[in-house]
């Protein structure tokens, strides 16, 4: 009887030590919790403050740079851009500053902000987004160096065209044709990337927005064995109002079997009858 209550007893602590255990790891897991929680909240504070700081010393240099017509070169000597443009976040906040104003300001003002971005070194960290294993940062470079018309990162951003990812080679493609205009689309007759219709859209909207002229044998592109770059030529001679690729358009309605085409086609053909 004695040893059936010990035995009782010694189960019982057993359970109670078990369920001490188990709170106490309860216990743990919360607090640890709520450490990572307030230290990564501590950490997006102080990077916002920083952000804040390092984008109020942009500013001041660019509007320094762009409206009191003070030499880049003394700029780029100053402390006030020297001591920060070795972290990467300065670099990330300046880009996208002299972005923005490049894409509001035309003339002078937007060639001086190229200007900045070539000699400043920020092109160059552009540049190395372009050898980046992430895709992500690859886009990114190809959108920094084509939105500032970086002429030398063609041939870098050509070879991306090949690229592994597909998101990759259509901003490579983007890219190409904002630095060197629509012949860059013949480099894409024989490939098999599609061009959906939100990539159509974007070059249709780069082209507007940067008076992009129409190659005079944009027609050619018609034969290519890639259709969505056949219905892009099809929107692209609508757009620029065509007349003289005419005969092509309706050539190539009477032998085409996409009838996604050949609805395009008719559109282009009203439109363009309605010129002619």
């Amino acid at each position: 009887m004695i040893l059936l209550v010990e035995n009782l007893i010694e189960k019982q602590l057993h359970t109670e030590q078990v369920l001490l255990l188990v709170i106490f790891l309860i216990f743990l897991t919360a607090l640890l919790f709520f450490s990572m929680t307030l230290f990564k909240k501590v950490r997006r504070i102080k990077k916002r403050r920083q952000k804040k700081l390092y984008q109020d010393n942009i500013d001041e240099i660019l509007f320094s740079f762009l409206f009191s017509n003070k030499e880049i070169e003394s700029i780029l000597k100053s402390e006030s851009f020297n001591n920060h443009i070795n972290n990467p976040l300065y670099k990330r906040v300046a880009i996208k500053s002299i972005i923005s104003l490049h894409n509001n300001y035309s003339g002078n003002y937007s060639t001086r902000l190229e200007q900045f971005y070539s000699e400043s070194g920020l092109a160059q960290y552009s540049m190395e987004k372009l050898n980046s294993e992430k895709w992500k940062f690859v886009v990114e470079g190809i959108r920094d160096l084509s939105g500032m018309n970086y002429v030398k990162a063609y041939q870098k951003i050509q070879y991306l065209k090949d690229h592994r990812n597909s998101l990759v080679q259509t901003e490579a493609l983007l890219g190409m044709i904002k630095l060197q205009g629509l012949q860059e689309l013949f480099k894409f007759r024989k490939s098999s990337i599609y061009l959906n219709d939100w990539i159509q859209s974007n070059i249709l909207y780069m082209v507007k927005k940067f008076n992009i002229p129409a190659p005079p044998d944009l027609h050619e592109l018609l034969d290519s064995k890639n259709e969505s770059l056949a219905l892009l030529t099809i929107r692209l001679i609508t757009h620029y109002k065509l007349v003289v690729h005419y005969d092509a358009l309706f050539s190539f309605h009477q032998h085409t079997t996409n009838s996604r085409l050949k609805q395009e086609i008719n559109v282009g053909l009203k439109k363009l009858e309605q010129i002619h």
